[in-house]
């Protein structure tokens, strides 16, 4: 009775005193390549129209369609969804960097400071893969584009 009577205390204390929960940490995407793209196309709105090499931009938490077309005139898609750190009691959420490499073979998620985690078991899907970096992700869609010839 008493630990329920100090639980209440202490939940009303911090109620009346403005308790603040922190805000989510914010997120951030560059694209990199060896490389030039001869195309490249992000539907993100965060993302600028002209896209610099390795650069890192402010973007929101969503899923996002892109494409480019390589050096070797070869054409890829994908989607990628990102999150980020929420806030917590009394804390921000910590920004998170995330990077998508271009390459003539597809793209693929870059990561500097942390080790690579694929997701393998998705089969069923051209390219796939998933990184986590303290506990918080990005995921990764891909294939070529397949054109017709008519």
């Amino acid at each position: 009775m008493r630990r329920s009577i100090g639980f209440v205390i202490v939940v009303l204390l911090l109620l009346s005193t403005g308790c603040k929960m922190g805000l989510d940490g914010e997120t951030f995407l560059a694209y990199s390549w060896t490389s030039k793209p001869l195309s490249l196309y992000d539907e993100n709105q965060s993302i600028p129209i002209t896209i610099t090499n390795g650069v890192y931009y402010t973007t929101d938490e969503g899923r996002y369609y892109f494409e480019y077309t390589a050096w070797d005139g070869s054409d890829w898609w994908g989607t990628y969804t990102i999150t980020a750190e929420p806030g917590k009691l009394f804390t921000d959420g910590s920004p998170t960097y995330f990077e998508i490499a271009l390459y003539s073979f597809g793209p693929s998620l870059y990561k500097w400071t942390y080790p690579r985690s694929l997701d393998t078991n998705r089969e069923d899907r051209e390219g796939y893969e998933k990184i986590s970096i303290n506990g918080f992700s990005i995921e990764l869609e891909w294939g070529p584009n397949v054109h017709n010839n008519n």
